[in-house]
């Protein structure tokens, strides 16, 4: 494997985790944060301290980002120290955030006329896939750049799929998280109508397991709730965002996603409620709340 000068900026619960092995994988790996302690770990494990994304960019052959907004990915690749001011020519910039398609059309346009290549590629997968480098990839943009950054992928991914255009794999993204969303409001809805008829949610979970309607999240998400565990997976506030990204996305293209209104405002109410911070099955608390007593 050919190790390479990579940048990361955005050290978060998944940016950490995939920073991490891209650091264990051998590469040369310079970082930014806007908390620099988030960074330690790396830094203790060789990483190297980037002041700013343009520094970052400056010292990489490509540059990685995952960050919380479009907003706070626009100022990463744009701002006056933004990674396209620091990027070599022919560098690379590729964003694995959950953003709108029109940013990421805007960016790889941008890039482009600047002689640098910006690439969106979304993962699925949470902080154990990440870890143990099993993430699923939507990677979009210009095919000869992805063949270049292709062997990096690998270090945090097991399957990729490709794109030609950025904006696609943004689509592909929230696609995908549309299903998460449905999944986790019907996850929800079951679990508190088995409570009031009186029938075990185990035994549901244990039944939908044996059957053709089984999901690996129905179980994990399912078994947690009933523990009442909601430590963060993915937050509920980025769940949030992206289900509103997925209803502007669609609205640019004509479709309407009635269910996924409903689960906007379930999630709006777990936000406005203090669960933001909190894995987003708590939105399962909004539903009992909402349910009366019997």
């Amino acid at each position: 494997m050919i190790q390479q000068r990579l940048g990361f900026v955005g050290l978060g619960l998944m940016g950490l985790a995939m920073a991490t092995r891209l650091v264990k994988a051998g590469h040369t790996l310079v970082i930014h944060n806007r908390t620099k302690s988030k960074g330690d770990s790396l830094l203790t494990a060789g990483a190297r301290w980037g002041n700013n994304p343009a520094e970052v960019a400056r010292e990489s052959e490509i540059v990685f980002t995952m960050l919380s907004t479009p907003d706070v990915l626009k100022e990463t690749a744009l701002g006056a120290h933004g990674i396209l001011t620091g990027l070599k020519k022919d560098g690379i910039h590729v964003d694995c955030s959950t953003v709108s398609p029109a940013v990421t059309r805007h960016l790889e346009l941008k890039y482009s006329s600047r002689g640098r290549v910006f690439l969106h590629c979304p993962v699925l997968g949470s902080v154990p896939q990440a870890s143990d480098g099993s993430l699923l990839l939507l990677v979009g943009g210009a095919p000869d750049a992805i063949q270049r950054v292709e062997s990096v992928l690998k270090d945090f991914g097991s399957k990729i799929w490709k794109f030609n255009l950025a904006e696609d794999a943004s689509h592909a993204k929230l696609l995908c998280n549309l299903f998460i969303a449905g999944a986790i409001t019907t996850l929800g809805q079951a679990i508190v109508f088995a409570e009031k008829a009186s029938v075990p949610p185990l035994t549901i979970l244990d039944i939908i397991g044996n059957s053709a309607l089984n999901s690996p999240a129905f179980q994990t998400k399912g078994k947690s709730i009933l523990e009442g565990n909601f430590a963060p997976r993915f937050f509920t506030e980025h769940m949030l965002k992206d289900v509103t990204l997925m209803i502007e996305a669609a609205a640019e293209k004509g479709v309407k996603l009635p269910t996924i209104e409903v689960a906007r405002q379930l999630l709006t109410t777990a936000v406005e409620r203090g669960f933001g911070k909190e894995d987003y099955s708590s939105v399962v608390k909004v539903l009992k709340d909402l349910s009366s007593p019997s």
